[in-house]
């Protein structure tokens, strides 16, 4: 990205990266544009920042960088917590590891078949067109339950691109999703079984124009990596975090941890960001990439504009709990089903994942939605036990072959408090155009402000938009 900005001055018009004495003598420390967040969006945002010249302050709530991004580097094989996979459209993510000295390998080819567990009875695909427990009707009875998602949209999907969704044109789409696939033919028994792996209470609580607009992407995706010969995804050698760890250690000024950000005051020439470890930094702007139920909780002074602060406070969040278990003994071998699991119970999915070393691969179980184990009273020791055991009484094979090894709980973790930001009904259109641009001295910027892509490189692409509007005003 080529970044056009006016020379940075000293004095009166700059604001160098200092240390500073204000009023009564307390020191605040002061840069050309404070960074809000350490995830891959804030840390390619302060990167693009000081190659422009600019001078940097980034504030990470937490212990760490990477925000949803952690590869677990104490435990066997460094399974990843967060993030774990790298898309072959995933250009600036690539581009990134690339020029940081980084290497990316084919994600292992591994087997996409599900054992499945639907009313009361574990069974493989083949099985379910013919089982007492498939309540569906006709030729629907041979759609496997993982299918049932995307069995009613139209071939091809009606978002020709995948920055259609911002035109006029299909502004019609945005209705509830489940209307949607009710209108393509849905019938509400089939329509249940698309709640497995869905990461909010309904589907009626997600656009589906959205929705339309991420399967585009996805299928995008799928498109490039035919047509180049390339693999559909990659896994970071050695760890994803070890992107975020050199970008972090690529920037001149070191990411200050353990600085959660409470409140953002702007006057007419700077803004001041506190701390609530007491301390302040001041900038000419800054920019936020924490996620939107972060920066819902920060007090903003003077108050976001009407649009923008109905957008933050508004669009809906995924909620998910991740539960990864070592692998002691391939069950899988030994009762001859497939090793993924894709199920109406409250575990809901789980996925042999492979190890970025080279190690043990573990099994991901993702309870998310409205049965997201942590939506109940049980600690994390009990949530992790209930689900061995759980996965122990419908799949007797696991008995003594699983062992417990993380667990991050994304809904409620304090400094994500959900998993990624989606759009409800009647949001994407409407909120489109309030990210990414400066309002007063403040940006707001990240993966939810992504315009054409989604994720990781949503995240960036964010950064990159928001660097070049701050870059023009300095």
């Amino acid at each position: 990205m080529t970044i056009t900005r006016r020379k940075f001055v000293s004095g009166a018009t700059g604001v160098a990266a200092s240390i500073a004495l204000v009023g009564c003598g307390r020191e605040v420390e002061t840069a050309d544009v404070i960074v809000i967040g350490a995830g891959i969006s804030g840390l390619h945002t302060a990167r693009l920042l000081e190659k422009a010249g600019a001078s940097v302050v980034v504030l990470e709530g937490t212990s760490r960088v990477g925000g949803r991004i952690e590869t677990l580097f104490d435990k066997p094989g460094s399974p990843e917590i967060g993030a774990a996979d790298v898309g072959t459209i995933y250009n600036r993510v690539l581009n990134a590891a690339d020029e940081l000295g980084l290497e990316v390998e084919q994600w292992p080819s591994m087997t996409p078949s599900y054992w499945y567990h639907f009313n009361g009875m574990g069974f493989t695909a083949k099985q379910w067109p013919d089982i007492a427990v498939n309540d569906l009707k006709g030729k629907l009875r041979k759609v496997a339950p993982s299918g049932m998602s995307t069995h009613f949209l139209p071939r091809p999907l009606p978002l020709p691109t995948i920055d259609s969704w911002l035109d006029e044109e299909y502004s019609n789409l945005d209705i509830p999703y489940g209307r949607y696939l009710s209108d393509q033919g849905a019938p509400a028994e089939a329509l249940k079984y698309a709640l497995t792996g869905w990461q909010f209470d309904s589907l009626d609580e997600v656009s589906a124009l959205w929705q339309l607009r991420m399967m585009k992407w996805s299928m995008f995706g799928m498109e490039k990596a035919f047509e180049t010969g390339t693999p559909l995804r990659y896994f970071m050698k050695g760890g994803m975090s070890r992107l975020t760890d050199a970008m972090a250690a690529s920037l001149a000024s070191e990411v200050r941890r353990d600085h959660w950000v409470e409140s953002i005051e702007q006057d007419r020439d700077s803004v001041t960001v506190r701390c609530r470890n007491g301390s302040k930094v001041r900038g000419r702007y800054v920019i936020s990439t924490v996620p939107l139920t972060i920066l819902r909780n920060i007090t903003i002074e003077p108050g976001l504009p009407p649009l923008l602060d109905e957008a933050v406070n508004s669009i809906p969040y995924g909620m998910g709990t991740s539960i990864l278990l070592h692998i002691d003994k391939p069950y899988w071998e030994a009762d001859g089903l497939p090793p993924n699991f894709w199920t109406d119970l409250p575990i809901e999915v789980a996925f042999v994942n492979p190890s970025p070393v080279g190690g043990a691969d573990h099994l991901w179980v993702f309870t998310t939605g409205k049965t997201d184990l942590s939506r109940t009273d049980m600690t994390e020791d009990e949530i992790v036990q209930f689900t061995i055991k759980e996965l122990n009484r419908v799949r007797p094979s696991t008995v003594g072959a699983l062992e417990p090894l993380a667990f991050r709980s994304w809904t409620r973790d304090p400094f994500t408090l959900g998993t990624y930001a989606s759009r409800g009904p009647g949001q994407p259109q409407r909120f489109a155009g309030v990210f990414n641009e400066p309002v007063g001295r403040l940006v707001v910027a990240g993966e939810h402000a992504c315009v054409r892509h989604v994720g990781l490189e949503g995240a960036m692409e964010s950064a990159e938009i928001s660097v070049g509007t701050v870059a023009a005003k300095l």
